[in-house]
C-alpha cells in the first residue's frame, strides 16, 4: 500500500527524479536545476524548429522571458529575457521556412547548441516552464541538454491552452458541456494580447507569457 501511495505522490515523484537526474548530472555547476520548484516565479519558453520531432528536427531560434508574482500580481520581466539564433548542423529545406521564417543566411552565425544552452540554462533553473506545446518544447529542449549534461530537466510544464480551457470550463453554467482547447493565435486575438510580428521566438514567448499573466490575474477576481 505504501508503494502506490509514493507511487502517486507527488514529492516522491519529483525527488525520485530529482536524485536520479543527480546521479546522472556530468557537470556540478548545473545543480541548480533540480533544486526545489520555484513557487513564486516561472519561464515562458518559445523555439522555432526545422519540424515536430525531436528525434531529427533541430531547434532554429530561442525565445525566454521569465514571469514573476509581484504584489499577487502576474507580470513579465523583460530585464530577464533572452532572444537567440541557433545554427542547425543541417540547414532547414525550403517547406520548413514557409513556417518560422528563418533562412540559411539568418542561421549561418548563430550560436551552436552548447553556447544557446550555456546563456539558457540560468534564465530557467528550476523555474516552471510556460509556454504552449510546452511537451513539445521541452522534448527539444532535452534531446539537447541530454547531449551536453547527460540528464534530462525535469522542470513542471503548463500549457496556456489548457490554462485557459482549464479556466473556462469552471465558469460554464453547464457543467456536462466539456471546454474545447483553443490555438494560441485565437486565445491572442480573444484576450486583446498584442500581437508581435511573426516568426520570432522571444514575441511569441512575450506573447504566451502575456496571456499566461492575464489568466492568472484573471483567475484570482
Amino acid at each position: 500500500m505504501k508503494f502506490f501511495k509514493k507511487l502517486f505522490d507527488k514529492n516522491y515523484k519529483f525527488n525520485y527524479l530529482r536524485d536520479k537526474a543527480l546521479s546522472r548530472l556530468t557537470d556540478d555547476n548545473y545543480r541548480y536545476l533540480f533544486d526545489d520548484t520555484m513557487s513564486d516565479e516561472w519561464v515562458c519558453l518559445d523555439f522555432e524548429m526545422t519540424g515536430t520531432d525531436p528525434k531529427t528536427d533541430k531547434i532554429l531560434s530561442v525565445g525566454a522571458v521569465k514571469i514573476v508574482k509581484d504584489n499577487s500580481m502576474f507580470t513579465l520581466d523583460m530585464t530577464a529575457s533572452l532572444s537567440m539564433i541557433c545554427r542547425p548542423p543541417v540547414m532547414p529545406n525550403t517547406d520548413s521556412i514557409v513556417i518560422h521564417g528563418l533562412r540559411p543566411m539568418d542561421l549561418e552565425n548563430g550560436l551552436d547548441y552548447r553556447m544557446m544552452l550555456q546563456a539558457l540554462l540560468p534564465l530557467i533553473a528550476s523555474r516552471p516552464i510556460v509556454g504552449f506545446c510546452t511537451g513539445m518544447d521541452k522534448a527539444f529542449l532535452n534531446a539537447e541538454v541530454k547531449k551536453y549534461l547527460n540528464v534530462e530537466l525535469i522542470n513542471p510544464c503548463l500549457d496556456v491552452s489548457i490554462i485557459e480551457q482549464n479556466y473556462r470550463q469552471k465558469r460554464t453554467r453547464n457543467p456536462d458541456m466539456i471546454a474545447e482547447q483553443k490555438h494560441l493565435n485565437t486565445l491572442i486575438s480573444e484576450y486583446n494580447i498584442p500581437l508581435l510580428p511573426a516568426h520570432d521566438a522571444l514575441n511569441d514567448a512575450v506573447m504566451t507569457g502575456m496571456l499566461f499573466c492575464k489568466l492568472m490575474n484573471l483567475d484570482k477576481k
